[in-house]
Formats: C-alpha cells, sequence, structure tokens
C-alpha cells in the first residue's frame, strides 16, 4: 500500500452560486413619468427603473412559459399555481437591467430599458434558484417591499393631490412630514435596485462589485437586515470570516429570528476556529427551526472536525432524515464513516449521495478513496475518472488515480497524473513525482 490517500476537507454550507450566460434574447421597453408635485429627477428616475423592471421581468415570465423552459413538473407544489408570476420573482434574482437611454424636463421622466438573457442559462439559473429556498424567499421579499413601497408612494401621491385641490389648508409640519415620507419609500426603491444589482454581480463572480452594491443599499435603507446578510455571504466568499461576522452581527440586531443569519455567522466563526461560538449559533438556528438542514448539517461538521463522531453522526442523521435529498449530508457522514475505517458504510453513503447528485465529484472522489482502502483499485480508478470528468481542476483526484494505477502496475499512466497534479499547481505532487516516477 502507498502513502495515505488524500481526502476532501469538510465545506460548511453557506449557499450556493449561479452560472453565466451565452446565446442572447433582449426584451426592451420604454416607459414615461409625469411628475408629481412630491417628485424630484431622483425619484422619478426611481419609480421609472422599478416599473420597467417589473414589466421586463413579466415578459420573461411570459417567455419562459410560452417557450417551456420550465414545466409544472420542474418546479412542482404551490408555486407552479402562479408560475408566471413565480418566474418573474426569480428572474429579478439573476438578469441585469442596463439603461439603454433617460430624458429628465423638469416636467417628466422618461426612460428606455432592456434586459438581455440567454435561454439555455436562464433555464439552468432557474432550475437552480428553485431549489435554493433561502434565496427565492429572499427575492419573494424583496418584491413585496417594491410592492409596499409603490402603494405607499400612489396613496402619499393621492394626498398630496387632495390637499392641494381642498379649500383646507394643511399645515407646514404636515406637507414636510409627508415628503419626507415619501423619500423615505423613494429610498426603498432605490436601496432595493441596488440588491438586484448586486445578486446580478454576485451571480457573475464580480464580488467587489456586488459588495459595493451592498453596501449602497446599507447607506439608503440602513435598517434593511437583507444587505447585510448578502454583505456577509460575499464576504465569506472572500475569506473575509470577521468582515463575515460583523454583518451578520448587524443583520441579527435587525432580525434576531433569522435562523439563516445564525447558521452562516456559526459558519463564518469556524473558520476562524470559534468552536465554541460556532456551535452556539448552530444550535440557535436550530432552536429557531427545528428542521433546518444546514444548521444540522454544519454543527455535525464542526463536531466531526472536533472529533466528537457520535454526536456528528447525529447530527447528519437528522439532517437526512429531514431533506432526503442532501447528498452532501450523505457525502460528509461517508466521509465520516471513512475515517472510521467502515470503508463498506461510507461507500453505500457516496452511492446515495451520488444517486442524488450524479455531478457530485468529491463523491466520487471519496468512493474512490473507500475502494482503495478495500484493495478495489479498478473501482477506484473508474470513481476517479468520474471526478476528473466532472472537475478536470481535481488535484487530489489526479494524485489518488495515480497511486491506484501504480498498486495496479500502470505506473506509466500513474506518473502522468503526478505531472498533471504538478501542472496544477499541487504543491505535494511535484515531490511525488520525484518519489515513485524516477
Amino acid at each position: 500500500m502507498y502513502p495515505k490517500l488524500i481526502r476532501s476537507t469538510l465545506v460548511f454550507f453557506v449557499f450556493c452560486t449561479l452560472s453565466a450566460s451565452a446565446q442572447d434574447k433582449t426584451f426592451e421597453r420604454e416607459y414615461t413619468y409625469k411628475a408629481s408635485e412630491m417628485d424630484s429627477k431622483i425619484s422619478c428616475r426611481a419609480i421609472a427603473i422599478n416599473q420597467l423592471r417589473t414589466e421586463l421581468l413579466n415578459e420573461i415570465g411570459v417567455y419562459v412559459e410560452s417557450e417551456q423552459l420550465l414545466k409544472s413538473t420542474d418546479v412542482g407544489g404551490e408555486f407552479a399555481q402562479d408560475f408566471v408570476e413565480n418566474i418573474t420573482t426569480l428572474s429579478a434574482g439573476i438578469t441585469k437591467l442596463e439603461i439603454l437611454d433617460e430624458r429628465w424636463n423638469g416636467d417628466t421622466f422618461w426612460m428606455k430599458a432592456a434586459i438581455t438573457i440567454d435561454k439555455k442559462s436562464l433555464e439552468e439559473n432557474l432550475k437552480q434558484l428553485i431549489q435554493d429556498r433561502q434565496k427565492t424567499k429572499e427575492l419573494e421579499d424583496l418584491k413585496q417591499q417594491l410592492s409596499k413601497a409603490t402603494s405607499e408612494l400612489d396613496r402619499l401621491k393621492m394626498e398630496s393631490n387632495d390637499a392641494t385641490h381642498s379649500s383646507i389648508g394643511h399645515e407646514e409640519s404636515a406637507q414636510i412630514i409627508s415628503s419626507q415620507k415619501y423619500n423615505s419609500e423613494i429610498n426603498t426603491l432605490i436601496s432595493v435596485d441596488h440588491l438586484f444589482n448586486a445578486e446580478q454581480k454576485l451571480n457573475n463572480h464580480d464580488y467587489s462589485g456586488a459588495l459595493e452594491e451592498y453596501t449602497k443599499s446599507i447607506l439608503l435603507n440602513p435598517n434593511n437586515e437583507k444587505p447585510y446578510y448578502n454583505r456577509g455571504l460575499t464576504k465569506y466568499i472572500l475569506q473575509d470570516y470577521v468582515g463575515a461576522i460583523e454583518d451578520y452581527t448587524m443583520a441579527l440586531e435587525l432580525n434576531p429570528r433569522n435562523e439563516e443569519t445564525y447558521n452562516n455567522r456559526g459558519s463564518a466563526k469556524s473558520k476562524l476556529q470559534n468552536y465554541n461560538g460556532a456551535r452556539d449559533d448552530f444550535n440557535k438556528a436550530i432552536i429557531l427551526n427545528p428542521r433546518n438542514e444546514r444548521a444540522f448539517f454544519n454543527r455535525a461538521n464542526l463536531q466531526y472536525n472536533l472529533k466528537d463522531y457520535r454526536s456528528a453522526i447525529t447530527d447528519y442523521n437528522r439532517s437526512i432524515e429531514i431533506n432526503p435529498r442532501f447528498d452532501g449530508a450523505y457525502n460528509n457522514r461517508g466521509n465520516l464513516k471513512y475515517d472510521l475505517k467502515d470503508y463498506s458504510g461510507s461507500i453505500l453513503d457516496y452511492n446515495y449521495a451520488i444517486k442524488i447528485n450524479p455531478v457530485n465529484a468529491k463523491a466520487y472522489h471519496n468512493r474512490g478513496l473507500a475502494k482503495s482502502n478495500l484493495l478495489n483499485y479498478k473501482g477506484a480508478i473508474q470513481d476517479y475518472d468520474q471526478a476528473i470528468t466532472i472537475n478536470p481542476n481535481y488535484t487530489d483526484a489526479f494524485i489518488n488515480r495515480a497511486y491506484a494505477k501504480i498498486n495496479v502496475g500502470q505506473k506509466s499512466s500513474g506518473c502522468t497524473d503526478f505531472r498533471s497534479a504538478v501542472a496544477l499547481g499541487n504543491e505535494n505532487a511535484n515531490e511525488l513525482l520525484k518519489e515513485y516516477c524516477q
């Protein structure tokens, strides 16, 4: 047997990102808004952007339905009942509104805008987003914020118009208060627009751009937890765990009952090896929602890393019980069994993970490790092949496939795998190449 095989480390569950697009279809609209006495150029522009985004996204929803990019079987349940409306809501998180032209003459504001989508990528992104319940809920909440703000703006304009035509004079202080309320709702529109821009940039891996948009949203509406939460997610991706914790803490001050904020702050604390703090946060998330499979999963990972295997496997079991299609939980429970040298048991868990998610490269890789430990090198090589096909940059899979090949007498091919790992920048592969291939 050759040196200890390399297994992938545990990853705490925070959230998933979406892919980009290729072939384009453009939806384009114009909108003219006549300013009221309460409006300025800034408020007119915010109202125009909100209106155009709403109309264009609705067009995309109709397009998705007419082209049958998604079917009721893809979305299922209550989501399918208002298909176009729900597709419209989700599309806001993965599309970019482009302002093509705008004009303001002091009385009316005119704007022309477009949203460009790629048919295949839109379909793929929507399918992924439908599975992300947290992100779906967030987009629904943003839509409700816009709807509430728009209704309040209409009410305030009508109230102002009635006062103008009334013989009963309004006090100046009342007019000032009404104007302040109006501007506050306009700030909500602009703040949410920054959030949509941030989502689009995050979707395209423009993390610095997303951070800027979240910060602008916070400046306009500092009492909204969502930009703090999402800025925390972005900082986590950038490995700024201290900054992520600060933003999650601000979000919790605004909403101390958000289980996902506790869950994600716990993951950031784990990265900083603040294990007690992380456990406290996972516990709070579970208290708020005893069916939060991600919180059980993350607490299991924490306990696994601390070698509290009994508690870890209990939490993995609970996570799987809540969500039987959670491939990550099966994979990590398999890792735990692997460490306990229950290789057959670990293979069963990796089998489940792969059945649920056939493109889970880690599960194929880890099953290959378990098979190698059972001296099933041929089966291991097949699993490493699959892992590398899914992720051609998977250096651990190249190294472990090299070990397996050498064990079955395929030294030349094994050395080629070591060289591939070297080319991909693996620091250990060069030493392994010298040790086994000279």
